[in-house]
């Protein structure tokens, strides 16, 4: 690992076989197109995934098998190619512009999120239009509140 300087930011290390380009612009930080700059890839990922409510325990006793001891569950309204629908309530017909979604977020460490987004995508596949999306994102840093354990051991 090397530090590095980037000219109005401040980064502190890289891994420099992440780096197959040449650097360039007078800095020890890979030049990019003009613009990327790189950075270590983080060994913590956070995977957020919206899925419809009835698939919420078909999901979880996946997760479970799968290895998952944790998760964040939160009811959600939202749209996306689905658009809503329309509802019939005493007669009266109503647009439901917002859909009911169940949110989940789960922290993982890096080599198991490929796995867990396959086991989410199967287990809450409807085949139908507004199963949900998946996102995995990089998690800067994780700590556990109670003993203090960053990173993979706090999760």
């Amino acid at each position: 690992m090397q530090k590095i300087g980037v000219p109005g930011c401040f980064v502190t290390e890289l891994q420099q076989e992440s780096f197959p380009y040449s650097t360039d612009q007078g800095f020890s930080t890979p030049y990019i197109a003009g613009i990327t700059y790189q950075l270590k890839g983080t060994e913590v990922k956070l995977i957020i995934a919206t899925i419809k409510p009835f698939k919420l325990d078909e999901v979880r006793e996946a997760l479970t098998e799968a290895g998952i001891r944790g998760m964040m569950v939160t009811e959600i309204k939202g749209f996306g190619s689905q658009s809503g629908h329309t509802e019939i309530y005493r007669g009266a017909e109503y647009a439901v512009n917002f859909v009911p979604k169940i949110k989940l977020e789960i922290v993982v460490n890096d080599d198991s999120a490929d796995a867990i987004v396959e086991t989410i995508t199967k287990s809450a596949q409807t085949g139908k239009i507004g199963d949900g999306k998946v996102f995995v994102l990089d998690v800067q840093q994780a700590i556990r509140v109670r003993t203090g354990e960053s990173g993979e051991d706090a999760i």
